[in-house]
């Protein structure tokens, strides 16, 4: 992303910039009590002086990516002066959401926090996916944790910069993408022909506008625990439950159908905490069967063979799967616990209109002792019930739902 001192824009900057959409990615911190006013605005300042505060400057070359340079102004910390009822909680993080978002002009995350009524308090962080990725709000808000600030430097760039970028790895990544998007056409014809022959979506059924989220977080010895006992990773492990829980609401549990998921692979190094979108997108098949997917060592085999893939070809883009499941890894533990001891911390990535009908999307993410995870569906209902049946089967208690 640094050439000569300039941030430039990544692959996955640039395909957020063709497709001009900018859905909001955020952090959710439970939290007991209420976090100090002085920690609030502390972590507020440092926000705004890390990587999270920047604005696109459009190149002079065509074909030279943009640049991210340094924004000196930010949207003010906004504490909610009402109490949230433990039932709201969820329907407060998608109002902290739905705030206007610019992150190419500057403006491309918010602080936000209230109390609730139980006792506890909900902090969220909302930042724009046109500005960074899962790990990459995660990183800004470990950076922000830290005993000071990180000033974040964009840099100077010049008309040699962007004619240097052009002819190098700006022709790359516009190729690339270019490649990329041709690709996912290309592999979306048979789904596109079923559509003409039949006068249906192969998904089958979710053209209902009808929305559902919900979260709960877990013990991480007890996932893994049962990862382990069944071969796989915790990953795997979330990903049958997803497989599962969609089908039981689809009623699609005994059709024997094949079953797709879209899996965010990251790009970035293990210290990177600045970069924006450092994601390509794999695609894990499933073979089509009767009842739920219970094998989590098959399961692991597929997803290291479609990793694989994405990671040769350093694919980007959005197929048209039947769910997405993105673990976003572990929040460090002065990111954890910043605001008060943390009953849980939950990610996910908020759209207006939740994705395709009939798809589900599942976000994963440890915090020290607990797993957060949470679901949201388009066009079809996924109730609580669902979930709670599909945990019992594995044996898994949640210790806490948002």
């Amino acid at each position: 992303m640094t050439t000569g001192g300039t941030q430039r824009f990544t692959g996955g900057d640039v395909l957020m910039h063709q497709l001009r959409v900018d859905p909001p990615v955020q952090l959710l911190w439970r939290v007991q009590g209420r976090p100090a006013p002085e920690v609030l605005r502390k972590i507020h300042s440092n926000l705004a002086q890390g990587p999270l505060n920047r604005r696109m400057r459009a190149p002079r070359v065509p074909l030279a990516r943009p640049v991210w340079e340094r924004h000196t102004d930010c949207r003010p910390l906004r504490v909610s002066s009402r109490t949230v009822a433990p039932e709201e909680v969820m329907d407060w993080a998608d109002a902290a959401c739905r705030v206007e978002l610019d992150a190419h002009g500057g403006y491309g995350w918010e602080l936000s926090a209230a109390h609730v009524a139980d006792g506890t308090s909900v902090v969220s962080l909302v930042g724009s996916h046109a500005l960074t990725d899962g790990q990459g709000l995660i990183g800004a808000a470990t950076l922000a944790a830290r005993e000071s600030a990180r000033q974040w430097c964009s840099g100077q760039h010049s008309l040699v910069d962007d004619l240097t970028d052009a002819v190098t790895e700006g022709l790359w990544t516009y190729s690339r993408l270019a490649l990329a998007r041709l690709y996912d056409k290309v592999a979306e014809v048979p789904a596109t022909a079923t559509r003409m022959l039949f006068g249906r979506s192969p998904q089958g059924g979710g053209a209902a506008p009808v929305r559902s989220r919900l979260a709960f977080t877990v013990s991480a010895a007890e996932a893994e625990r049962v990862a382990d006992s069944g071969g796989g990773s915790v990953t795997g492990l979330m990903l049958a439950m997803t497989a599962n829980i969609l089908r039981a609401a689809r009623g699609t549990t005994e059709a024997g159908r094949p079953f797709t998921v879209g899996l965010p692979v990251s790009f970035r190094r293990p210290d990177d905490l600045e970069s924006s979108n450092m994601v390509g997108i794999a695609t894990l098949r499933l073979d089509g069967r009767r009842g739920r997917y219970t094998d989590l060592a098959d399961i692991r085999r597929l997803s290291k063979a479609a990793y694989a893939e994405a990671v040769g070809r350093h694919l980007t883009g959005y197929p048209q799967t039947d769910a997405a499941l993105s673990n976003a890894g572990e929040m460090l533990p002065e990111a954890r616990d910043v605001f008060g001891p943390a009953l849980g911390i939950l990610f996910r990535t908020v759209s207006g209109a939740g994705g395709p009908p009939g798809r589900m999307n599942c976000f994963v993410l440890r915090a020290g002792k607990t797993v957060s995870v949470g679901f949201q569906s388009a066009g079809v209902a996924v109730g609580h019930g669902l979930v709670e049946k599909e945990l019992e089967a594995w044996g898994i208690t949640p210790t806490h739902a948002w």
